[in-house]
């Protein structure tokens, strides 16, 4: 699996929930393809937060960002806001007692 994470620092909390609820929206179909599997939005402060996402694998990440995501995360700087991310392998575990009902599922 390949897990990236985004640090995103806005100019305010308006543009915050503005780029978050863009993402959301635009990315919905990384979900219904299977390819990501789980994505975590941690509020960090009122206008910053940190983004973790999880994919089946990195050939998929690479084919997204040539598509599009480039350009969603160039805007935002363009706009004022700052982006770093750090990107790698990942293991994944869970416990025997995950409830997916404390999770939203992307339909």
């Amino acid at each position: 699996m390949w897990a990236v994470t985004r640090s995103i620092k806005f100019q305010n909390k308006l543009a915050k929930e503005a780029i978050i609820n863009a993402l959301k929206s635009k990315s919905t179909d990384m979900f219904q393809d299977g390819e990501m599997i789980i994505r975590a939005f941690t509020n960090v402060t009122e206008n910053s937060i940190e983004i973790f996402h999880l994919f089946k694998n990195k050939e998929y990440v690479n084919k997204t960002r040539a598509a599009w995501t480039n350009q969603f995360w160039q805007d935002i700087k363009e706009m004022g806001g700052t982006v770093s991310f750090t990107e790698g392998e990942c293991e994944v575990e869970y416990s025997p007692k995950l409830d997916l009902n404390d999770f939203n599922k992307v339909e």
